[in-house]
């Protein structure tokens, strides 16, 4: 056959197929504004219960108007000069509240939401106001980090070259994001004034030649007791009076079956300087006699791998959590606990009043296992530091600071900050 007779024939049958549909076949999504004669119902969910007085916090309103059938409207058919969000008093809101009144600290604010033009209205929502951080605990705290980067001849060879400079500097700003929350609006969320800085010398006083970062590449990585053995072997355990230590550790085969629960999560806060008074709680401290740092207290150790995960599934092959990000085990670190755990499972949640405590849910949307959760009446976009692994993890609390800056200040290990020999050389 001609090739342009058969080019002809093969446009026409595809046409017939495309314009032969009728709209039955087709489904659409319907993004017209409702008519309010269909609202039938309205509720009102806050994403916190308290908001801190610093002006930057944002507590979040969120609106679900319903139909007579039941089904809840789409925001994106919600047409938003129908709402009206008023205090217990008749006071106009926003559906973000944000303030800097002192006079606020302590007092309750009830939040209706109307829809103008009916007599819709939602039910109560009561949030606090609270204190914001304490000028004590905004001092700026500068953590020298060194990144031990451990790679396979092969991983080099075979995959790319050496984990970049550039991708440990873009790590660095990202954890930094993090501790001071300038990337969120969370209702509690503070800048800690906590700051990861690149070690500038290496444990001999010698410059280093990339900021922040100490490479190895070997042919076999020893994984027996947790990496503890390979690492005391070579060396790579700086002193935590100087340096805080970060492993990367390759493991592309997968090793390790579960490496963020098997190691990682135990890379946290285990001694406490004798006669440390109000002590964290969920930490089983023991007093500290001078013994050796092992490794998991000396530092954090992560997959290397998994700083290029973006795609962060909920629970793990064996059921628990997946490995999380680099900033959940570094608040682990830190002396702070999970806020998500294992539904059934005995615990007493972080200990932080102003976090949301949650676990997976089959009545929640998406049963508590995407960004967003449901948890004390609450609906809010999971981004603290300790967070699942689908979070944002970019905020932390104002208790959770506090949390963080006494581990600073009385767990072994934790002093770095309080030498400036990383930076000097002396």
């Amino acid at each position: 056959m001609n090739k342009n007779i058969s080019g002809f024939l093969a446009t026409v049958l595809v046409l017939q197929w495309l314009f032969g549909c009728t709209p039955d076949d087709e489904s659409y999504r319907d993004n017209r504004i409702m008519e309010l004669s269909r609202v039938d119902s309205v509720a009102l969910v806050a994403n916190h219960v308290m908001v801190l007085a610093d002006g930057h916090a944002q507590l979040e309103l969120y609106p679900r108007l319903f139909v007579h059938e039941g089904d809840q409207i789409p925001d994106e058919r919600v047409n938003r000069e129908w709402l009206d969000y008023v205090s217990e008093s008749g006071q106009a809101l926003s559906r973000y509240f944000s303030t800097t009144d002192a006079a606020l600290i302590g007092q309750t604010i009830t939040a209706r939401l109307k829809i103008k033009g009916t007599g819709l209205e939602s039910n109560p929502v009561t949030f606090c106001i609270a204190a914001p951080l304490e000028k004590e605990y905004t001092s700026e705290i500068k953590i020298p980090v060194i990144f031990h980067i451990v790679q396979t001849v092969e991983d080099v060879e075979s995959f790319g070259g050496t984990y970049r400079r550039e991708q440990i500097e873009a790590l660095l700003k990202k954890l930094n994001r993090m501790f001071d929350g300038s990337t969120t609006n969370n209702p509690v969320g503070v800048n800690t004034h906590i700051r990861l800085e690149p070690a500038l010398y290496d444990l001999y006083g010698k410059k280093l030649l990339e900021p922040g970062i100490n490479r190895l590449t070997v042919k076999e990585i020893d994984v027996e007791n947790k990496y503890e053995d390979f690492l005391n072997q070579q060396h790579l355990i700086w002193p935590v009076e100087h340096y805080m230590n970060i492993w990367l550790i390759s493991d592309r085969i997968g090793v390790v079956d579960d490496f963020g629960n098997d190691v990682s999560e135990w890379c946290r806060p285990y001694y406490v300087v004798p006669g440390a008074t109000d002590r964290p709680e969920g930490i089983d401290w023991t007093e500290y006699a001078g013994e050796p740092l092992k490794a998991r207290e000396a530092g954090v150790i992560y997959k290397l791998q998994e700083l290029d995960n973006i795609d962060r599934d909920f629970a793990s092959s064996n059921g628990l959590f997946a490995n999380n990000e680099l900033g959940y085990y570094i608040g682990r670190y830190l002396g702070l606990l999970p806020t998500c755990y294992i539904a059934g499972v005995e615990t007493g949640g972080d200990f932080c009043e102003d976090t949301h405590d949650y676990c997976q849910d089959e009545n929640a949307v998406g049963k508590n296992r995407t960004w967003y959760k449901e948890a004390n009446g609450c609906y809010f976009r999971a981004e603290n530091i300790m967070d699942d692994p689908r979070g944002g993890h970019c905020s932390v609390s104002r208790e959770q600071c506090i949390r963080m800056r006494w581990v600073l200040n009385h767990c072994p290990g934790r002093e770095a900050w309080k030498s400036d020999f990383a930076f000097t050389g002396k």
